[in-house]
């Protein structure tokens, strides 16, 4: 592919990445109604009874903050006018991408002691970082193109896995298995989906379509997807192990930005006119709605049947809810 194309994929993913954000951030913007704990909270990520989330000031600055649900501590990370953006926790680390003069790297911090020690630092661009125990997955681009980099907090050690032609994103984590987005067959692609077993060093392809397959996200043996096969975007889901492909959405409407947890899957759903956020339960295989307002629901994120997600009011603030959906 030439350098023009990759160019263009990358700036399209890009704009519309924006498009999407640029959507949510000027919306003017029950479970547990967190609105006190940050006038702009943006991406949340949630593990067990912990969740970090951007504090967005502005467009260029953001620091992050740690709620915890059970003790109700909330924990702001030190320093003024910082741009620290997609967060990450498992246990007791978050991991960032932080900005300093014209680098992002990768941090993370040790909620218990509250060390602050960068993951992995380069004169290269580093992004969207995700943690599974003591392992994190990021975009890397050293080779020009972004590509997909593992690093062992324990072991001190680092290996780029996927650093094939053309752009690899999106990535996410958990227990032996990591995933992202690939970009290596072209832009006729439109994007596919892409695995790696971690005690076997395998690649596994997911998808291989010509519809685009992206955001994918991934828990145990199942990952899920969001996919434009249909002329509109709809939840997958795949089993690593089975192979088993389950189309859990066929509304008509977008269904985007998948995340998942254990048998639990969640999204947001446009099929009511608003941003709302729907589950489906690979076990039952029931699909359930969880939020009914008039609300704009967004950046969801599960773990162990809590979800945390962003509520944009139409006439105030964006604020965090906090759901129980084990029921689901």
């Amino acid at each position: 592919m030439t350098i023009q194309k990759k160019g263009f994929i990358i700036a399209l993913r890009i704009l519309i990445f924006i498009l999407i954000f640029s959507g949510i951030y000027l919306l003017l913007s029950h479970q547990d109604h967190l609105d006190a704990l940050s006038d702009n909270p943006v991406f949340p990520a949630i593990d067990n009874d912990r969740i970090v989330y951007e504090d967005r000031a502005d467009w260029s600055h953001a620091n992050l903050v740690v709620f915890n649900r059970t003790s109700g501590e909330i924990v702001s990370f030190p320093g003024m006018d910082l741009a620290r953006y997609k967060p990450d926790i498992d246990g007791d680390v978050v991991v960032w991408q932080e900005k300093k003069g014209l680098i992002w790297d990768i941090y993370g911090k040790n909620l218990t002691t509250g060390a602050i020690t960068p993951v992995y630092t380069s004169q290269y661009r580093k992004t969207t970082p995700r943690i599974s125990g003591d392992t994190v997955v990021f975009v890397d681009e050293e080779n020009g193109d972004p590509d997909i980099h593992l690093v062992s907090l324990s072991e001190g050690t680092e290996e780029m896995i996927c650093q094939t032609q053309d752009v690899q994103w999106q990535p996410d984590i958990d227990g032996d298995y990591v995933v992202w987005e690939d970009w290596r067959n072209g832009s006729s692609s439109r994007g596919d989906i892409f695995a790696y077993h971690m005690p076997s060093g395998r690649e596994i392809q997911v998808t291989n379509s010509p519809w685009a397959d992206w955001f994918p996200s991934v828990s145990g043996q199942w990952v899920v997807w969001q996919v434009q096969k249909h002329g509109n975007f709809d939840i997958f889901a795949k089993n690593l192990v089975t192979g088993r492909e389950i189309q859990i959405t066929t509304d008509p409407a977008r269904q985007w930005l998948p995340r998942i947890s254990g048998d639990q899957v969640v999204w947001i759903d446009e099929r009511n006119g608003n941003w709302d956020i729907y589950g489906f339960n690979l076990t039952l295989m029931r699909e359930y709605r969880i939020t009914t307002d008039q609300d704009n629901d967004a950046w969801p994120d599960i773990s162990h049947g809590t979800l945390v997600y962003v509520s944009y009011d139409r006439k105030d603030h964006p604020f965090l809810q906090v759901v129980d959906v084990r029921s689901g």
